[in-house]
């Protein structure tokens, strides 16, 4: 693919990715919130759980490939 067509490519498909995580993740917590028996304790737990996790996963992930 020549870097003109690439230089289109990737950044409307990195804002769909993105819309598309967003999208599903606005629907889980809205389901939790709503539709739980946790509710907004539920999505602070899930909110919480991608603040600290996220960075531990990529930690460990960069520390097994760097072996």
């Amino acid at each position: 693919m020549n870097k003109v067509a690439l230089s289109a490519v990737v950044p409307v498909v990195s804002f769909i990715v993105i819309a598309v995580f967003a999208i599903a993740l606005g629907y889980i917590f809205y389901q939790v919130h709503h539709h739980s028996s946790f509710g907004t304790n539920g999505v602070i737990v899930i909110g919480m759980a991608l603040l600290i996790l996220t960075p531990v996963i990529a930690f460990l992930l960069e520390r097994r490939t760097e072996k």
